[in-house]
C-alpha cells in the first residue's frame, strides 16, 4: 500500500511520517535549514504486513503544490494532516480537492497538535473538519487525534492503517508495465536509478523497457519495492530500479517522464478525456483555455477544446481534447489535474478517454458517441459499444494499447462469437460477424444493380462502389470484404473496375472493333501511349469523333484515360505502377520523385507529370512535400493500406 499525506504547511506531516516510520522524509540541506518541506519524500514501514507500506510525504506550500502533485499521482490512501490549532486551511482544500480530482477515495484524518489547544477549540476545529470533508472523497475517514512530538494517538493510527493495508488485496498486475518517474539519479558503481510508483504490469531484473516519451531503451538490472531487494517491481508499489542502457548517455531522466513495456511506449500529444470543474472551482473554464496539466508526476502546458460547449462551470462536466505543447506518455483512464497556466489555482480535473485523439472532427455527435462509449467500466463493454457505432472497424490493436491491455488480454477481446477480426496492411481491425456479413450482401447486390444498369461497363471502380454502399473507399471493412470476394472469385478485377464474375460486359459492336483497333496500336507504344490526334491519324479518322469514342469507352472502364489527350490499356497501368512501386522499394524512406520516376519509365518529363498526376487521383500514390509515396488502392493491390503511409 502507499500512503501519501495531505495538507496545508507547517501542520506537522513530516514530523508524523517520522513517528510512524522513524524517518526523517525532509532529505534536502534547504529543508532541514528552513524546517519546511520543499519536495518529495519517502519512508517505509514494516507495520505487520506481509508488504512494508509506502510513505510519501508531500510539501504543504502552495509554491510547492506541484511537487506536491507528482507525489499522489497513483497512491491507494490519504493521510490528511491538520493541525488543531489552525483548523483547515486553503491547502487543506486545495489538497482536498485534488485528492477528489485524482480518484483517492480511501483514506484518514490526523487532527495533530492536539496538545496546544483547549478542548473547547478542539471540539471547534472537529466541526471545522467535518465541514470541510463532507463533500470530499474523505467524508467518511476516520479521524485520529495525535501529539507527533510525543508519540500520543500515533500507535492508533498506525494500527489503523496496519488494519488497511492487511486488509487490502494486492494490485493485480496486469496490462503493461508502466512506473511514472519522479526522481533519477546516479549513484557510485551502480549507476542510474529511477524511482517512481508502478501503476500497472510487472517487471523483473533482466527485463528490457522504454523510457517514454524519448523512446530510449534500458535493461532492468536490479529493483527495490517498499525500500527492500526484490526480484519484482509491480502495480501498487513504489519501486527504484537500477538501470542499464547504451543510449542513456543522450538523454536526461527527469521527472515527468516514464518507464513501460515497450507494448506501451506510444507517445502522443492529443488525448480526448472527461473533465470536471469541481463546485468549488474558482472560475469557469473556456474554450480554447492555455492551462498546466498534472499527470504522473510531470506537468506540461496544454491548450483545452471543449467539445459540446463554450465554457465550463463549476460543477459540470464535459468531453474534451486536451493538446499537449510536448510528446507525453498516457493511457485510458489515467488522471489528471488541471491549473492555471500560472499554477496558482487548481482548476479542475479529470480521466483520459482516448490518448490517441483525433483533430479531424473532434466535436462532432459521432465523436462524442465513441467517447461515451470509452467511458465503460471494461474493455470488453466499451469494444461491444464501439463494434456498432463505427460500422467501418475498430482498430484493435491500438483500441488495447488504450486501455493498456498485455498481449494475454488484448487476445481475450476477440471473442469468435461476438467480434469478427480481420487485417487490414498489417493492421488488425475488429467487427461483428453481422456487419462483416451485410456488407458483403450490400457489396454484391451493389454490383448486380451496376450490371443491370449498365451492361457494357465492365463494373464501378472501388471509389464508386463504396459510395454505392454509403462507404468510404479507404475504410477498413469494406477494404477487407472486398479482398475476400476477389479472393474467392465472386469479384473480379480488371483495371480500376470491379464486376461479379458471372458478369460479361457487351460493347456495341462498333466500340468493341474500335477498341481492338486502338489496343493493337497501344501495345506497340508501351509504357508511352500516342496522343489522340496520332491514334486518330493512324487510324484514319478524325480526332473529335475519335476523342468522342474513346471517353465512352473509358467510361465503361475498358480503357483507363490517363491525361485528358492520352488513353491507356489497363495492363500498361499496371506497369506504370509496377515501375513506382520498384522506385519506392529501393528508396530508404519508401519515397522518389519526379526525377527518378521519369529516368526509370523513359517516358520523358511532360509524360510523366501526366502519369503520376494520374497514380495520384486513381490512388495509387500519393504526394506529399515534392515526393509521392506507394498508397495503396483496392483497385490495385488489395493488400496495401494508405492509413499506414506518411
Amino acid at each position: 500500500m502507499i500512503v501519501a499525506t495531505a495538507g496545508h504547511v507547517d501542520h506537522g506531516k513530516t514530523s508524523l511520517v517520522r513517528a510512524l516510520t522513524g524517518v526523517d522524509t525532509d532529505r534536502l540541506a534547504e529543508e532541514k535549514r528552513r524546517g519546511l518541506s520543499i519536495d518529495l519524500g519517502f519512508a517505509y514501514a514494516a507495520l505487520g504486513g506481509a508488504q512494508p507500506v509506502g510513505f510519501v510525504d508531500v510539501p504543504g506550500h502552495e509554491r510547492f503544490l506541484r511537487n506536491m502533485l507528482a507525489g499522489v499521482a497513483a497512491i491507494d490512501f490519504a493521510l490528511l494532516v491538520v493541525a488543531a490549532d489552525d483548523g483547515p486551511m486553503p491547502q487543506t482544500l486545495e489538497h482536498l480537492a485534488i485528492l477528489g480530482l485524482l480518484g483517492v477515495g480511501e483514506g484518514a484524518v490526523a487532527l495533530t497538535k492536539v496538545d496546544r489547544v483547549p478542548a473547547q477549540r478542539l471540539a471547534q476545529v472537529r466541526s471545522e473538519l467535518a465541514e470541510a470533508l463532507a463533500k470530499s472523497p474523505l467524508r467518511d475517514a476516520p479521524v485520529f487525534p495525535v501529539v507527533a512530538t510525543t508519540g500520543e494517538g500515533v500507535g492508533a493510527l498506525r494500527a489503523h492503517l496496519a488494519a488497511v493495508s492487511g486488509a487490502r488485496a494486492l494490485r493485480p498486475a496486469s496490462g503493461n508495465f508502466r512506473l511514472a518517474i519522479d526522481r533519477g539519479f546516479t549513484l557510485p558503481g551502480a549507476g542510474l536509478v529511477v524511482t517512481g510508483a508502478v501503476f500497472s504490469g510487472a517487471a523483473a531484473p533482466g527485463d528490457t523497457l522504454v523510457l517514454s516519451p524519448q523512446g530510449v531503451e534500458v535493461r532492468v538490472r536490479s529493483i527495490h519495492a517498499q525500500g527492500r531487494p526484490a526480484e519484482l517491481a509491480r502495480a501498487g508499489q513504489r519501486c527504484a530500479l537500477n538501470l542499464a542502457g547504451a543510449q542513456l548517455r543522450r538523454v536526461e531522466v527527469q521527472r515527468g517522464q516514464w518507464l513501460v513495456a515497450a507494448r506501451a511506449h506510444a507517445p502522443t500529444q492529443r488525448l480526448d478525456v472527461r473533465v470536471v470543474l469541481p463546485g468549488s472551482a474558482p472560475r469557469p473554464m473556456p474554450h480554447q483555455a492555455r492551462l498546466q496539466m498534472h499527470h504522473g508526476a510531470g506537468a506540461f502546458d496544454v491548450q483545452l477544446v471543449l467539445l459540446e460547449r463554450g465554457a465550463l462551470g463549476p460543477g459540470e462536466t464535459a468531453f474534451a481534447q486536451l493538446v499537449v505543447d510536448e510528446p507525453l506518455s498516457a493511457l485510458r483512464g489515467d488522471r489528471f489535474v488541471l491549473r492555471d497556466p500560472s499554477a496558482r489555482l487548481t482548476l479542475g480535473g479529470g480521466v483520459i478517454l482516448d490518448p490517441f485523439a483525433v483533430a479531424r472532427g473532434r466535436s462532432s455527435l459521432a465523436r462524442r458517441q465513441t467517447l461515451q462509449a470509452l467511458l465503460a467500466d471494461t474493455p470488453q463493454q466499451a469494444l461491444s459499444e464501439l463494434l456498432g457505432l463505427q460500422p467501418e472497424g475498430v482498430e484493435l490493436d491500438r483500441f488495447a494499447l488504450g486501455w493498456n491491455l498485455d498481449a494475454q488480454q488484448a487476445a481475450q477481446l476477440a471473442d469468435p462469437g461476438r467480434v469478427a477480426v480481420f487485417d487490414d496492411g498489417g493492421i488488425r481491425f475488429a467487427t461483428t460477424p453481422r456487419n462483416r456479413g451485410q456488407l458483403t450482401g450490400r457489396l454484391i447486390e451493389a454490383l448486380r444493380v451496376h450490371h443491370a444498369d449498365k451492361p457494357a461497363s465492365l463494373g464501378p471502380d472501388a471509389s464508386a462502389l463504396a459510395g454505392s454502399v454509403g462507404m468510404r473507399r479507404s475504410a477498413p471493412l469494406l477494404r477487407a470484404v472486398l479482398r475476400a470476394l476477389l479472393s474467392e472469385g465472386q469479384v473480379v478485377r480488371e483495371g480500376p473496375s470491379l464486376r461479379l464474375a458471372q458478369h460479361r460486359p457487351v460493347l456495341a459492336a462498333q466500340d468493341a472493333a474500335l477498341v481492338e483497333q486502338v489496343r493493337e496500336r497501344l501495345v506497340a507504344a508501351g509504357l508511352r501511349a500516342p496522343i489522340v490526334g496520332e491514334l486518330a491519324t493512324a487510324l484514319g479518322t478524325d480526332r473529335a469523333s475519335l476523342l468522342e469514342a474513346l471517353e465512352r469507352i473509358a467510361r465503361l472502364g475498358h480503357l483507363a484515360r490517363v491525361a485528358p489527350n492520352r488513353f491507356y490499356l489497363h495492363a500498361t497501368v499496371d506497369a506504370l505502377v509496377e515501375v513506382a512501386r520498384s522506385l519506392a522499394a529501393e528508396s530508404a524512406d519508401g519515397s522518389f520523385d519526379a526525377a527518378a520516376y521519369r529516368d526509370r519509365s523513359g517516358i520523358g518529363r511532360n509524360l510523366t507529370i501526366e502519369v503520376l498526376e494520374y497514380l495520384d487521383r486513381s490512388g495509387h500514390t500519393r504526394f506529399v512535400r515534392g515526393r509521392r509515396w506507394m498508397a495503396g488502392s483496392l483497385s490495385t493491390d488489395p493488400g496495401r493500406s494508405s492509413h499506414r503511409q506518411p
